[in-house]
């Protein structure tokens, strides 16, 4: 069980046999390092290039390098699916391991449009099995520790959310997003929407989204955002993101705000500046009229990854009726996520029913 609100809730059987299919940079850099770190058992790796597989599953002691996704899926030793592909490939690899019987995690987004998402969680739902998207953010520690706040009512009622992000994103490292018509919003700013709908734990009425990009910039869709979520009462979220902030560590920001009547609650994400590098966090809080800092030992990545592996986890183990992120939930997110682009699309605020 955890020892502080702001880590995940670990299962009570860490032997579940876990197996990913996909070995990109995300694997390598986050997925990878949480299990080894929190002791999951990661037992075989594949993907389409052996090379990357094999290279993966040495510098992890992974013992098994499949070959196939066919060998994967008939390893008996494999409870989970760990699914880290592009979201074109989802609703096919979804569909053979549903067919096998395994519980999934599935990177996110879900698909890259909500007809396919809607189609993807049809597909899960006719297997019967467990599955989830992995929006890790939720498990990001500031952000837990917000959540924590706010219900135990420290925050009071709250009124504004904030995530304001003027950073230089390292867009070298992703050319293949770069191509996209859709960037911040569905590979960005997609994580940033999941957390309101977490830590308000209430859906919003309307969006308004305006994205653009740096005159001149040799990018297919929006590298810069304004999203304005209004829910009912006084209740109001922002998302203000910039990705070319390039002057220096001095000249960025990356952070969020959670305000209530009693309280403020406001996260550095050092993760975002420097990337991947990265800058150390901050978390502090205004409560009673007083500033109080807290320290974590861990950071975003790669240990927000424990927690939505652990949540699948404990829903196999029956300690949990659905993964905190369950693929229903996400349709949820995904609804805003394409609502955004309506806006912009059309330039009206987009009505939510």
């Amino acid at each position: 069980m955890s020892i502080s609100p702001h880590l995940p809730v670990l299962p009570g059987h860490m032997d579940r046999g876990i197996a990913l299919c996909g070995a990109g940079g995300i694997v390598t850099g986050a997925h990878l390092p949480a299990y080894r770190k929190c002791g999951f058992r990661v037992q075989g790796i594949f993907d389409l290039d052996h090379d990357k597989a094999r290279a993966a599953a040495a510098a992890f002691d992974i013992p098994k390098v499949y070959e196939s996704l066919n060998e994967l899926l008939g390893d008996d030793s494999t409870d989970i699916v760990d699914i880290a592909l592009p979201a074109t490939e989802n609703v096919v690899v979804v569909d053979a391991v549903g067919s096998a019987g395994k519980a999934m995690l599935i990177q996110k987004p879900l698909a890259e449009d909500y007809e396919t998402a809607q189609r993807t969680v049809e597909i899960i739902d006719g297997h019967g099995v467990i599955a989830a998207v992995n929006q890790q953010m939720r498990w990001e520690p500031g952000v837990r520790m917000s959540h924590h706040l706010h219900k135990q009512g420290a925050l009071g009622e709250l009124f504004n959310l904030a995530f304001l992000v003027f950073v230089d994103t390292p867009w070298h490292m992703w050319e293949w997003i770069r191509r996209k018509s859709t960037i911040d919003v569905l590979y960005h700013s997609i994580h940033y929407i999941d957390s309101i709908r977490y830590l308000t734990g209430a859906e919003p009425v309307s969006l308004f989204c305006d994205g653009s990009s740096l005159p001149g910039y040799d990018a297919v869709g929006e590298t810069r955002l304004n999203l304005l979520l209004t829910f009912p009462e006084q209740l109001r979220a922002t998302v203000l993101t910039n990705h070319h902030a390039s002057y220096g560590i001095e000249g960025q920001q990356a952070q969020f705000r959670v305000e209530g009547t009693n309280g403020l609650a406001v996260r550095t994400m050092g993760l975002l500046m420097n990337y991947p590098d990265g800058s150390p966090d901050i978390f502090r809080t205004y409560i009673g009229e007083t500033w109080q800092s807290y320290e974590f030992a861990e950071t975003w990545f790669p240990d927000a990854f424990v927690g939505t592996m652990a949540s699948v986890m404990r829903a196999l183990d029956g300690d949990i009726e659905h993964p905190e992120t369950d693929v229903h939930d996400n349709l949820r997110t995904l609804r805003l996520v394409f609502a955004a682009y309506e806006s912009m699309r059309t330039g009206n605020s987009v009505t939510l029913s």
